[in-house]
């Protein structure tokens, strides 16, 4: 996420206690867990590289490197079987205010889960970046590697204010989404311009990001995540209509984001003239995937073998897991002239509500799930 967008995504929770990790870890580590094969047998296929050339990774969009740091290590791993002891520098990047105390107390085993690579190998070096991946990160081709995983949906500059939405889904109009669709595309081709210049010749780019399928090929899934941002939409404006905040706030709280079309995210690979191609970028696949809730999956698991129907637990979980994200953007969108203790008193009764109608859910008919459009290219 660039340094000059708006600041839309702040997790919830206490500076360097890796709470996004324990909030979002599991979901998103099996996010990638789904095409990790995938990856390590794309990363095989990196030429070897001469004898003292340092082989470098970066990870994108990090957080707080929960979710990256077991795949590194594995990268790591496949390419010294390769090349031998090569030298290993990994480079993480993510916008100025992102929890990096979190990310370097993972990295260095401060907070000691998952295991961090660095007790595994040595001869790794590990440096970040708050320059923003709508900006050159890295030098020319200096990258082996480079992966972003759920961050790319995140657009550089707010490309309209939803009057009924927080975002394309579910209520944008034609207009609004004709607006978001075109900013996206411009970042889109933005990010991709980018990481060809950064990329060696035979690195890879590796990309998730939330979808939205209005053809519902998947399972029959229109959007990730589809009923707790359903919810929440339903929830604050509900909130609006009592009174308890503004229309003006209402829609001010809009999430600067786009969950796309897979359609959109091959367009710059497939596009007649396309300047991506044109930098050396070439599409090797891409696809849609289905991930379903870990959440659900516990909940489940528990049912059959104990025949206990937790749903406050699930429940909590969903609900927390969605807040670590979605915190900031209700939380800015209140009036100034509220003080700080009045907005935070707002956006927890939103979480609490929404808690509290998730417990009254079937889980079985929730729709937590994810649906993520995978993107995998290489420098030629």
């Amino acid at each position: 996420m660039a340094s000059n967008t708006p600041q839309n995504f702040r997790v919830y929770g206490k500076p360097g206690s890796g709470d996004y990790g324990s909030s979002m870890g599991e979901q998103n580590t099996a996010s990638i867990d789904v095409r990790k094969e995938k990856i390590l047998d794309i990363v095989d296929t990196i030429p070897m590289r001469d004898k003292g050339r340092v082989f470098t990774i970066g990870d994108y969009g990090t957080a707080d490197g929960f979710v990256s740091i077991p795949l590194i290590g594995d990268i790591i791993g496949r390419v010294r079987q390769r090349q031998g002891n090569i030298p290993v520098q990994v480079m993480y990047e993510d916008q100025p205010t992102n929890d990096f105390g979190s990310l370097f107390k993972r990295v260095y085993g401060l907070i000691p889960v998952p295991r961090t690579y660095l007790k595994d190998f040595s001869d790794v070096y590990v440096a970040a970046t708050a320059a923003g991946f709508y900006q050159p990160v890295m030098p020319p081709e200096s990258a082996d590697v480079i992966f972003s995983f759920l961050a790319v949906q995140y657009l550089s500059k707010p490309a309209t204010k939803f009057q009924d939405s927080f975002h394309r889904y579910p209520n944008a109009t034609p207009e609004e989404s004709r607006l978001v669709a075109a900013q996206a595309a411009i970042d889109w081709e933005t990010f991709l311009l980018l990481r060809a210049k950064e990329l060696k010749s035979g690195g890879i780019l590796a990309v998730s990001m939330p979808a939205d399928d209005p053809q519902k090929r998947v399972k029959g899934l229109r959007h990730c995540v589809q009923n707790p941002e359903e919810d929440m939409l339903k929830m604050w404006r509900r909130m609006r209509d009592e009174g308890k905040i503004t229309q003006e706030e209402f829609v001010d709280t809009n999430f600067h984001r786009c969950c796309r079309y897979l359609e959109e995210c091959t367009a710059p690979f497939t596009e007649s003239n396309s300047a991506v191609t044109k930098a050396g970028l070439q599409l090797i696949d891409a696809e849609l995937v289905y991930l379903p809730s870990m959440a659900h999956l516990r909940w489940r698991e528990r049912l059959e073998k104990e025949g206990v129907d937790d749903r406050e637990s699930w429940a909590r979980t969903v609900i927390g897991q969605h807040r670590c994200w979605s915190n900031w953007n209700f939380i800015r969108a209140l009036s100034n002239t509220r003080s700080s203790d009045e907005k935070e008193a707002l956006v927890d009764e939103l979480y609490e509500r929404l808690e509290r109608e998730a417990v009254e859910t079937n889980p079985e008919e929730y729709l937590n799930d994810s649906l993520l459009a995978f993107v995998f290219a290489r420098k030629v």
